[in-house]
């Protein structure tokens, strides 16, 4: 990936199982984010293009008093009817993606003209990600989950909808499983914030990893022969590498320490397998971080 000047994550999921969050987390860490909702929002302001569409296919009840768009109201109406939804969808979109494309096209003459050896990475978070198409944009895609009953404890909390408004939304959109389908990372938000955060840093570790060190030198080239082959192994398998110190570790503690204890060699090896699921184990726990 080092000839791409630009790493395009695609971010999406269904409403309310937490995307801002996680992009937000990504922005965090240092992508840029293109939010196709707030590209919806731009695209709808008052006397636009996308605006006049919308009220003269909705009407003006759909207006506030400035002459913005009230969502909520619009977002009752076409929740309660998917042909209206459909409508709705078919006059924003494709503006959302000319947008969307712009901004890539935008951030990749950026990246190749800055002339900086490591790509920038850039999030595209959008619900429609798959729906639309955008998603082949993408070098990869995340999924951000959660379970019904969180989705409609965050619309509720959040959006003041009622019970029955916060499932009719859910209800309007395709099931989960039909983006997970094509994701490459799912990111479960379905418990603690803290747990989110972990997810999404081992991936972005992993992005950092795979795609933004730089390449080796030659091995003939690398002072200390093997020395270097054993440093390139660990540092592109960490975890393995610790699991086998660990275990490797472990089970010597237990051969010195039981040498004078009356044991039969089934049991030896049974306690120093112990040894060694114990270590990956732990290994398991600390990736967690």
């Amino acid at each position: 990936m080092r000839d791409k000047p630009l790493y395009v994550i695609g971010l999406t999921g269904n409403i309310a199982t937490g995307k801002t969050s996680v992009a937000t987390m990504l922005a965090e860490r240092g992508a840029q984010v293109i939010d196709a909702d707030q590209l919806a929002h731009e695209a709808m302001g008052a006397g636009t293009p996308t605006w006049q569409r919308a009220v003269a296919e909705f009407g003006n009840g759909i207006l506030l008093p400035d002459g913005e768009i009230d969502r909520g109201r619009l977002g009752a109406l076409v929740f309660a009817d998917p042909d209206a939804l459909q409508r709705l969808e078919t006059i924003v979109h494709p503006a959302v993606m000319d947008e969307s494309n712009r901004r890539l096209d935008e951030h990749h003459a950026e990246a190749t003209s800055s002339g900086v050896e490591l790509p920038k990475i850039v999030v595209l978070e959008a619900i429609k990600l798959i729906e639309s198409g955008m998603y082949r944009r993408c070098d990869e895609v995340w999924v951000v989950t959660s379970s019904r009953q969180q989705q409609v404890q965050r619309l509720v909390a959040a959006r003041n909808l009622t019970f029955d408004e916060a499932n009719l939304r859910i209800d309007a959109q395709a099931p989960q499983a039909e983006k997970l389908a094509l994701a490459d990372v799912r990111i479960d938000n379905n418990d603690s914030l803290a747990r989110t955060q972990a997810q999404v840093t081992r991936e972005w570790r992993r992005i950092l990893r795979e795609h933004r060190q730089p390449p080796p030198a030659p091995e003939e080239a690398q002072p200390g022969g093997h020395m270097s082959s054993w440093r390139k192994f660990v540092d592109e398998h960490p975890f393995l590498t610790m699991w086998a110190v660990l275990a490797v570790g472990m089970v010597a503690i237990f051969l010195v320490t039981s040498r004078n204890v009356d044991l039969l060699p089934s049991q030896r090896l049974f306690m120093a397998l112990a040894c060694v699921g114990t270590a990956g184990l732990c290994t398991w726990i600390i990736s967690w971080e």
